[in-house]
């Protein structure tokens, strides 16, 4: 089961040269992605702007599963999901 936050958490998110995710920090503690099991994106408007957003499901080091999505406007790293 899934469960999907209420309001998005952000994250910093250190990446490699082609934007794949390599560590999570979360509340100040960093968690290496061990494995990457898709990667999608979405595209939605907003008041005539494209939000372009690349979603990553992982699974850290401390055996989390959860989506993960970069905010292409922003630049900014956000926890969407995270699965039981």
């Amino acid at each position: 089961m899934a469960k999907l936050l209420e309001k998005p958490e952000e994250l910093k998110v250190t990446t490699n040269i082609e934007g794949t995710p390599l560590t999570i920090a979360r509340n100040g503690k960093a968690e290496r992605v061990t494995r990457i099991y898709q990667q999608w994106q979405v595209s939605e408007q907003l008041f005539e702007q494209e939000i372009l957003k690349s979603y990553f499901r992982v699974r850290t080091s401390k055996g989390i599963i959860c989506d993960i999505y970069r905010d292409a406007v922003s630049s900014s790293w956000y926890l969407g999901r995270v699965y039981d």
